[in-house]
Parts: structure tokens; C-alpha cells; sequence
């Protein structure tokens, strides 16, 4: 509450100044704690857990599966820590990631083909400026831009507590999805089949390794680091 009261104090000018200073995943804290109904989330409550939404990591069709359809957005572990102290300590914290070279890849392909709606609308425009997903890491997936666009921001960005560090009970991998979300639903103590919802539409390849290039592998994964070291993939 004083976070929110002092931010509204700043002039406007000042706020977008600060805002545009940060990176995407911590302007999503922000916003979020701008907000006026600041309460821990009721389908989060029911189930004594959280979830961490990693962008075009299978969130939106978990979400369908345990929320009935409801969706956190792309809010980072540490803001729940902050805002909601008692209940963070007691939830089960999971979520679920992706082998960063495919995500890039998945992301890329959804703002290539996908139809974007208002959020999207700076980054479909940005990956359409490259032809091919070759071209587009080359000259645009490194380091100093990836927390400029939220589905390219790094998977750890959201995985972390005000230290640094990961604090999640659970981690499930896209790569093993059926196996990992029947883990969760045997928790919950649910039967529930997995959706597939929001794909890509016109993705051209099952996967990136299947054609990008040795360069590309590299870029990619000097850009992830943290996320190939801290997630274990290689």
C-alpha cells in the first residue's frame, strides 16, 4: 500500500521514466502493485499453491486445467513474496520451463503467425522485421535485449525470490509435460486432462534444433545462460 501511495505521487513523466528503466518482468511487478485490489489470488487460496506463469511455457493451458480458465498473468515469484508474505510461505510453488532455445523459438513463431492482440502488438512488429528465426537471433536475441519483451525475457527472471534466489517446490518440464502435470494433479488430488491451448499457428518446425543453424545454438545460449545453468539444460 505505501509502494502504491508513493509511485502515484511521482508525476507522470517521472513514473514512465522509472518504468522504462526497468526490465519487463519487473514492470510487471510494478503494475501489478499499482493495481487497487491488491489481494492473494482465490483460485491460488483454494488450492494452497502458486504458479508461476513463464511465458510460452504451457501456462496458459495449466492454467485452463487446475484454474478453470483463469490466469495469473506474467507475475514474478518475488512480487508474491513481497506483497503476500504468510501466504507465500505456506503455498506450493511451482511452475513450468522450457529448453530455452525452443521457447525463443516458440515465442518467435507466435508473433511471426499469431494475429497479435494490443499487449503484442510493439513485439509483432519487432519480429517481423526479421525473416527467418536465424535472422532474428543474429541480429536481435542477445543479453541486453531480452528484458525489453516479456516473451523473451529470461525463464529464471521469473523464478526467483528478492534474493536471487529459486525458491519453487516444483518445476515441471515442457519436454516431459504429461508425465509433470499428472504429478501435479495427483497432489491436488485431480483428474484432469491438459488442453492445448494458445499455439503457434503457423509454426513451420516441430523444433528449433531441427533446423537452426550452430551459430544460432551459440547466440542462444550465451543469451540464456543463467537459464541453461539454473534449469539444467543443455
Amino acid at each position: 500500500m505505501f509502494q502504491r501511495f508513493v509511485w502515484k505521487l511521482l508525476p507522470k513523466s517521472q513514473r514512465s521514466f522509472l518504468l522504462g528503466r526497468l526490465s519487463v518482468v519487473d514492470r510487471q511487478a510494478v503494475n501489478k502493485s499499482m493495481s487497487a485490489n491488491l489481494r492473494f489470488p482465490e483460485p491460488f487460496a483454494q488450492r494452497d499453491c502458486l504458479f508461476i506463469h513463464v511465458p510460452k511455457c504451457a501456462g496458459s493451458s495449466v492454467c485452463a486445467a487446475l484454474f478453470d480458465g483463469w490466469y495469473p498473468g506474467h507475475i514474478p515469484l518475488y512480487w508474491y513474496e513481497q506483497q503476500f508474505p504468510r501466504q507465500f510461505a505456506a503455498s506450493f510453488k511451482f511452475a513450468f520451463v522450457r529448453d530455452p532455445l525452443e521457447r525463443a523459438y516458440s515465442a518467435f513463431a507466435y508473433l511471426k503467425g499469431n494475429p497479435p492482440n494490443d499487449r503484442d502488438q510493439t513485439a509483432h512488429a519487432m519480429v517481423n522485421q526479421y525473416t527467418d528465426f536465424n535472422q532474428f537471433v543474429s541480429y536481435w536475441l542477445h543479453a541486453d535485449n531480452l528484458h525489453k519483451q516479456i516473451h523473451f525475457a529470461p525463464q529464471t527472471d521469473f523464478l526467483v525470490d528478492s534474493l536471487g534466489h529459486m525458491r519453487m517446490d516444483f518445476i515441471g518440464r515442457q519436454e516431459n509435460i504429461g508425465e509433470d502435470f499428472g504429478q501435479l494433479c495427483g497432489r491436488f488430488g485431480l483428474e484432469r486432462e491438459l488442453p492445448r491451448v494458445n499455439p503457434s499457428r503457423q509454426r513451420l518446425h516441430a523444433q528449433a534444433r531441427d533446423f537452426c543453424s550452430v551459430r544460432t545454438r551459440r547466440l542462444v545460449r550465451r543469451a540464456y545462460q543463467r537459464d541453461y545453468e539454473l534449469l539444467g539444460y543443455e
